[in-house]
């Protein structure tokens, strides 16, 4: 039971904050409605949105979701579920997907790195916030990031094999772990695209020519594995293609992809927004970056295969990701396993000045957030911080509690000198910190968020009814009713439309000047609801007669 306490916690951690919050805005309401969509339409090859074949992403994710979404509301009679949606059956595929790979990232370490770094290293991953965050998220980042990293951990363990860099149980186990990482890289590509091959293509070369060890590649079974990689990839592109139509097919393959890299729609942010993201993503660890820099030389771990293949898995994507427009944190998540072994590998080898250098480092910036946790649970800040604060006096009284328990055990084991400590005592912390916002901090917060008193409300109004939607779909406002909302984008099709037919709008975008909407415009049609959800208010609107 010990040996598995990392991944038990946390998905113990995981489970108590599933049902803690409905859909929420931008991304969950979208996927949820296409799951819903293609239920009950009883598609298994395109996802819909509105109505129409959805080009976001390939086609994985949506699986995976319409078989957790069926299989539960079977088994459970529903529970939850609203028009076929329940947001935890939803979020259950990406708390699989990360529990499993934090279990085999772990054994993993325990074979091929040295004893002692596989449990510190599972824990700094697992409260890595932005790991936590997406592994409770309805999005395809933490199953792509998963599937993507444990395909270059399996290629690499082939290699250690096939070069006697690590022991190994027959002749054949080397091709094996070749095999499997070509079957995962192919998985990764159904669940995001082309990327998965382009980031694996960039590491193998960039690893292979530092070892100078291109004739690998003889040994490493590549044809058969680009026709594991291709075959099932392709037949679905050409299936979905065919099935959407020229202009689903451009949007999926061109616009999603190379639209994005070169000539972004949204994100777009100078080349070295990843460091900045890295900052708060990969919080506390990355304030340790620079000592784990400062090992890898000292140690000289970049002598061998595994410390340059380590070290590369975050490099390569961090530059390709750079020097692509669009840039989310998430993007990035696929290689933060890969600072975390490196990370572990530091704490698990530092002598006891060193782990107390470190355990100052990291017990001054947990002291820093019990302290303001703290002064805002008693009154600091002003009254306009108080006022915005007041519903979660409590929550931040306990939260400084929980992270506080971590930090003592961060002294304590900064004084000893230990280093495994400090990554016990910060993952304690974190996680009780994760815990109690998770599901007493994401209650309170989904009162204002959650797009159910809206549907209370508008189903009524809006039975029997055709309703659009002014400008374009955020999907939260019909995925739990039993309409679709065609969009309207011009003044013309607001004109025009029929005085029986409702229309739904955000109220920052229907009182702008905008795309043609005017005062003259808007005077033609009247608010019969307003619901205040997450940052605005959605407005349920009616045109005047005459």
């Amino acid at each position: 039971m010990r040996a598995h306490l990392p991944e038990l916690l946390f998905a113990a951690l995981l489970l108590a904050v599933l049902p803690m919050r409905d859909l929420w805005a931008p991304d969950e309401p979208d996927f949820a409605q296409c799951v819903k969509e293609m239920r009950l339409r009883g598609s298994w090859l395109l996802p819909y949105l509105n109505g129409v074949p959805y080009s976001e992403k390939p086609i994985l994710y949506y699986w995976v979701m319409k078989v957790s979404a069926g299989l539960l509301e079977t088994l459970t009679g529903g529970l939850g579920f609203t028009q076929g949606v329940a947001a935890w059956a939803l979020r259950l595929p990406s708390v699989v997907a990360s529990v499993a790979f934090l279990a085999a990232f772990r054994r993993w370490a325990l074979r091929f790195l040295p004893v002692g770094t596989a449990e510190p290293a599972a824990l700094i991953l697992a409260v890595t916030p932005l790991w936590f965050w997406q592994s409770q998220f309805i999005q395809i980042d933490l199953l792509f990031s998963a599937l993507l990293a444990w395909s270059w951990l399996c290629w690499l363990s082939g290699y250690l094999l096939l070069r006697g860099e690590a022991g190994g149980s027959g002749p054949d186990e080397a091709q094996v772990w070749f095999l499997k990482a070509y079957g995962w890289l192919a998985l990764a590509f159904l669940a995001k695209g082309p990327l998965a091959p382009v980031l694996s293509v960039l590491l193998l070369a960039a690893f292979l020519l530092w070892q100078r060890d291109l004739a690998v590649l003889r040994r490493a079974r590549l044809t058969l594995g680009t026709a594991i990689v291709v075959l099932p990839v392709a037949a679905w592109y050409v299936a979905a293609g065919l099935r959407g139509g020229p202009h689903y097919a451009y949007e999926l393959i061109v616009l999603q992809n190379l639209g994005r890299a070169t000539r972004a729609w949204d994100h777009v942010h100078p080349w070295w927004k990843y460091l900045e993201y890295l900052l708060g993503d990969f919080f506390p660890w990355s304030l340790l970056l620079p000592a784990v820099a400062l090992h890898l030389r000292r140690e000289r771990a970049l002598a061998g295969p595994t410390g340059r293949f380590l070290l590369l898995a975050f490099l390569v994507p961090l530059v390709f990701l750079s020097a692509v427009q669009s840039k989310q944190g998430k993007y990035l998540l696929m290689a933060y396993p890969f600072l975390a072994l490196q990370t572990g590998d530091l704490l698990r080898g530092a002598t006891p000045t060193r782990a107390r250098r470190l355990g100052a480092l990291l017990a001054g910036l947990l002291g820093v957030l019990v302290l303001g946790l703290a002064a805002l649970a008693l009154g600091a800040g002003g009254a306009r911080t108080q006022a915005e604060v007041a519903p979660f006096l409590d929550l931040l009284r306990v939260l400084a509690l929980g992270l506080g328990s971590g930090l003592v055990v961060v002294l304590v084991s900064t004084v000893r000198g230990q280093g495994p400590g400090l990554v016990q005592g910060v993952a304690l912390g974190l996680g009780l910190l994760y815990l109690a916002g998770g599901t007493w901090g994401f209650r309170l917060l989904d009162a204002r968020k959650s797009y159910h008193r809206w549907t209370a409300a508008v189903q009524p109004l809006i039975r029997g009814r055709q309703v659009f939607y002014w400008q374009t779909l955020r999907s939260g406002v019909m995925v739990y009713t039993d309409h679709l909302m065609p969009e309207v984008r011009s003044a013309a099709a607001l004109a025009q439309l029929d005085p029986e037919a409702r229309l739904v709008a955000q109220r920052d975008e229907w009182e702008q000047d905008a795309w043609g909407n005017s005062p003259a415009l808007r005077a033609r049609f009247e608010v019969l609801l307003s619901v205040t959800t997450g940052s605005g208010d959605i407005l349920l609107l009616r045109k005047r007669s005459g």
